[in-house]
């Protein structure tokens, strides 16, 4: 099953920028709806947001349930 995700590679960083400006959110013709236009997502950011999500969910995990505090005797 198509993603309907496509790649381009720019030679400068201008010529792109402008791209994004001037595509992104148009409907092409045809379409049902606009297209997302950006920068790709720098693999090392992908690694660093999936390591976030991991420590978010172990963190979560551990505090499950009614916490049951014992009350201090003197």
């Amino acid at each position: 099953i198509s993603r309907g995700v496509g790649f381009i590679r720019f030679d400068k960083r201008n010529e792109a920028e402008e791209a994004i400006k001037g595509l992104n959110g148009q409907k092409p013709l045809g379409a049902a709806e606009p297209i997302t236009v950006k920068f790709a997502n720098n693999p090392s950011q992908k690694t660093g947001q999936a390591l976030l999500t991991q420590l978010y969910q172990t963190a979560a995990r551990r505090f499950t349930g009614p916490l049951h505090h014992q009350t201090q005797r003197f």
